[in-house]
């Protein structure tokens, strides 16, 4: 590896960079897509995309230590011949100098890397009271529904299809139509070129796609004439103008070079089912949504490749689905309503989720920074959805009266385009962020401050957990949970009620729940903010909402016993209720009904409850230290699952990894284990040190670590591919630790105990 230096964060990245390539070249050159699919087939939970291959290796930023750490073990696990050879672990003694290298950049970056969010150390911003977005012009005069609108590259322009044979180009700055050629008798899609031309399907054959000249509006003959067998149904550009994709109304596609408009040879048309969206990497390639009649699946289109198995986790709809800008974020809406951001590496949803939603989704747009998503429904009401936390971004832009079905955003983020059935266009404008009130108790915006906050990035994103000052309460606490946004913990305690803390400041929140009393053991946040949580005086689970301090809904009623854990599917439409009475319950979280019948167990009590990522399977934890899992992917005979064996006692908490292929067991016999769901054997022997019970665990948002506490005292840190511990025990808990939690962004590890206390660890964004 070369020297350390002094240069710039520039410099150094670049040299960084080069050191990442000649590793590479070390070991056989394997490919980007060679390394995604090995990193697939390790079985140690890392999961690379060719984006941030791309990144990495040409210095476009500062990938995260752990995404680092997970590059170098795969390029690692080839010899010099391009064999495959075992991935080292987490820990292993060559990774310290790759390490130490990305602390030494991250030392002397002036900020944030680009395209990334700021290292959550200091307070979140609270959530927004108004839109990020204002309306501005109202356009009218489109003869029928607006389908589809476009920007060009300047966004001084705005293109809206309509039906009835109508292009409109309105100016942007004005909200008025442009006098010269403002209407174009043409079709939807449309689109505008890197030169400006507009692009648009011809009335007269619509499987011809129309250039229109940027100044004289006059129609130009292309190769993209009588280009498909079928009408042209979409029309998309990657980011950088090179290429274009058509796609026609049969789900045909074709790739083009947009200068000159060259057909591209590709494997779109071996493609196995109908394309229905298009996306774009930042390394050139072209990812495809492609409907195949037995699901709906993720493929590299010049790799010819699918990139995942069916989408789980919701009824997809194929037709509603958008890229992110650098194609590393899938948004695809339900039939029912709900909406999901996965990964495109993978196919799985990402986490936190956004919740789901009521009514059909008609169109969804992200930002292009990536981090809004603009959700159009047949209410007339479009969502800004935060993509990081998914929250909402300020309320819902309520000014069409029927069902929106087109939106987009401008190249710069500034202006938002929304199309609706009611045959108007409304042009928002991005709103300055609200100015802090000095009266408002803030982290001083100081050099100092600063100085502190990239000294606790670095440390912590050395993996050296850092602990902040603990919070004292006046008896036993239980349970812990991070709101969906990560600003909030809510705690419960052995006086039967629920505290809410600041996650950063500790101080109040929210209002405590004490009316109902509430058992200590079931605590669940819900996506949209939502708290489950269990009445003592009844065998139940009621949804509450901390802001108002109220219930939000129904008891959900069907125990003989209390309720004693809390699961929530992937999708967030099923709540899963473990009991007393030995017996597992799903209940649908819109409505509060039951979905389906109970799943029994036996004698004795159901202590804990977890849902598998794709959805397709139930486990429960039973105090006679057995662990029974069950599948929930189609019709299901409730009398049979498959029994786990191996604990000595009772079976405190269980979690599956964010990807599904580690499941964990806590257990009062001071073990845990780590078991593979596909076979139900275990990994290995299990996981010892706590030496006495095994109270609670949790894995990181990203899968690389396990954190468990136990009677002992202690938090530990568990590296789940190799089951070893990471580091050593976390202490100061002076009692039994009865709970874990992390924060949805993997930066903030929280523990409560017997003692009273809760304690945090700045563990840097995973």
């Amino acid at each position: 590896m070369t020297p350390q230096s002094t240069g710039t964060f520039d410099e150094e990245l670049a040299a960084f960079a080069a050191d990442l390539r000649r590793l590479r070249i070390e070991r056989g050159k394997p490919s980007y897509r060679d390394l995604v699919a090995r990193a697939e087939r390790s079985r140690t939970g890392i999961q690379l995309s060719m984006a941030t291959l791309s990144d990495a290796f040409n210095g476009k930023r500062l990938v995260r230590l752990d995404t680092l750490m997970a590059l170098v073990r795969i390029l690692r696990s080839y010899d010099e011949f391009g064999g495959e050879t075992p991935v080292p672990g987490h820990n292993a003694p060559e990774l310290a100098p790759w390490r130490r290298r990305w602390q030494a950049i991250a030392a002397v970056q002036s900020g944030p890397p680009a395209g990334e969010r700021p290292t959550a150390v200091a307070t979140p911003a609270p959530a927004p009271a108004v839109s990020p977005y204002a309306l501005r012009f109202r356009l009218v005069g489109h003869p029928g529904p607006v389908r589809h609108l476009a920007f060009p590259a300047d966004g001084r322009q705005l293109a809206a299809a309509a039906d009835g044979d109508a292009v409109l180009l309105w100016n942007t700055a004005t909200g008025l139509p442009y006098k010269y050629r403002g209407r174009i008798e043409d079709l939807g899609p449309v689109a505008f070129a890197p030169d400006d031309s507009l692009m648009t399907v011809n009335n007269a054959d619509t499987r011809s796609v129309s250039l229109w000249d940027p100044v004289l509006r006059t129609r130009r003959k292309t190769a993209l004439e009588r280009s498909h067998h079928q009408g042209i149904a979409r029309l998309a550009h990657s980011p950088d103008g090179r290429l274009l994709v058509s796609v026609d109304t049969a789900g045909s596609a074709r790739v083009w070079y947009a200068a000159g408009h060259v057909r591209v040879p590709s494997a779109f048309d071996g493609l196995p089912g109908r394309v229905t969206a298009v996306g774009f990497t930042s390394d050139g390639q072209v990812l495809a949504l492609v409907d195949d009649g037995e699901g709906v699946r993720l493929w590299e289109v010049f790799g010819a490749q699918p990139l995942s198995a069916p989408l789980a986790g919701q009824p997809v709809d194929p037709d509603t689905a958008a890229f992110s800008a650098d194609g590393r974020v899938l948004a695809t809406a339900g039939r029912d309503g709900s909406l999901l951001l996965r990964d495109t590496a993978t196919g799985l949803p990402l986490a936190p989720r956004p919740a789901p939603r009521t009514g059909r989704i008609g169109a969804l747009a992200f930002s292009p920074d990536g981090l809004l998503l603009a959700v159009a429904s047949d209410d007339g009401a479009v969502h800004l959805v935060d993509t990081a936390g998914g929250r909402p971004a300020g309320p819902a832009l309520t000014g069409h009266r029927q069902p929106v079905h087109a939106v987009a955003f401008s190249p710069d983020g500034a202006l938002l385009a929304t199309g609706s059935h009611d045959t108007t266009v409304l042009l928002y404008e991005r709103q300055a962020p609200p100015v802090p009130d000095p009266a408002v108790d803030s982290a001083p915006a100081c050099d100092s401050a600063t100085v502190a906050a990239r000294a606790l990035a670095v440390l912590a994103g050395a993996g050296r957990p850092v602990a902040l000052p603990p919070l004292t309460s006046d008896g036993p606490l239980v349970r812990i949970a991070f709101s969906p946004d990560g600003r909030t913990l809510a705690v419960t305690a052995r006086s039967q009620q629920v505290l809410f803390r600041d996650a950063l400041t500790g101080r109040p929140a929210c209002e405590p729940i004490t009316s109902p009393p509430v058992l200590p053991f079931g605590l669940l946040y819900a996506p949209d903010g939502r708290l489950f949580v269990t009445p003592a005086a009844s065998s139940a689970a009621i949804p509450w909402d901390p802001g108002t301090a109220r219930p939000a809904g129904e008891p959900l009623t069907g125990h003989s016993g209390p309720v004693m854990g809390l699961a929530l599917s992937a999708d967030a439409r099923l709540l899963a209720t473990a009991g007393a009475d030995g017996s597992l319950r799903l209940w649908e979280t819109a409505t509060g009904k039951p979905a389906g019948g109970r799943f029994p167990g036996h004698a004795e009590d159901a202590l804990g409850v977890a849902f598998s990522p794709d959805g397709r399977r139930l486990v429960g934890a039973y105090r006679d230290g057995t662990v029974r899992v069950w599948d929930v992917s189609g019709p299901r005979e409730l009398t049979h699952s498959q029994v786990l064996h191996g604990h000595g006692g009772p079976v405190w908490s269980v979690a599956f990894s964010p990807d599904g292929r580690v499941l964990a067991t806590a257990c009062q016999d001071g073990a845990v284990r780590l078991w593979d769901p596909r076979t139900n054997k275990p990994f290995g022997d299990p996981l010892t040190g706590h030496g006495e019970s095994v109270n609670d665990l949790v894995f990181t948002p990203d899968g690389g670590f396990l954190a468990t506490v136990g009677a002992d005292g202690a938090l530990r840190l568990w590296d789940p591919a190799v089951g070893r511990p990471v580091g050593e025990p976390l202490t100061g808990h002076s009692g039994s630790v009865s709970g874990v939690a992390c924060s949805p962004d993997g930066s903030l590890l929280a523990t409560v105990g017997e003692d009273g206390t809760l304690r945090r660890w700045v563990f840097g964004p995973r």
